[in-house]
């Protein structure tokens, strides 16, 4: 199969889920593609590890989210369109649920001083 070990299996998920968010949220059915195995292979691999694909897109949103707001200067419209949100709002939302805070003071707080 073209999944390969274990370990990689969930980063890997993340990766491909990440590189597809600007056009919307990838259907398991993409990613099972882009990894060279069916949904249902997939489906089956990630639930043997205890994980769910709408756990990883959750995951690769949160991440790629963070980098965003840590290492670019984008406005959070954009941030949130990048990361897969139609509307800002519930990037906001959606952000304040998996960081305690909003993506703005996120954003404040991770830039360097004076920077």
């Amino acid at each position: 199969s073209g999944l390969g070990d274990d370990a990689s299996l969930e980063q890997r998920v993340r990766i491909q889920v990440a590189q597809c968010l600007s056009e919307g949220i990838p259907a398991i059915s993409d990613i099972a593609g882009r990894l060279g195995t069916s949904a249902r292979t997939l489906q089956r691999r990630l639930s043997d590890r205890g994980l769910s694909y709408q756990g990883l897109v959750d995951a690769a949103r949160r991440e790629l989210a963070e980098r965003l707001l840590r290492d670019t200067g984008y406005p959070l419209a954009e941030i949130a369109f990048l990361t897969g949100f139609s509307e800002q709002s519930a990037f906001n939302r959606a952000f304040k649920r998996w960081a305690g805070q909003t993506p703005r003071s996120y954003r404040l707080e991770a830039s360097p001083p004076g920077g």
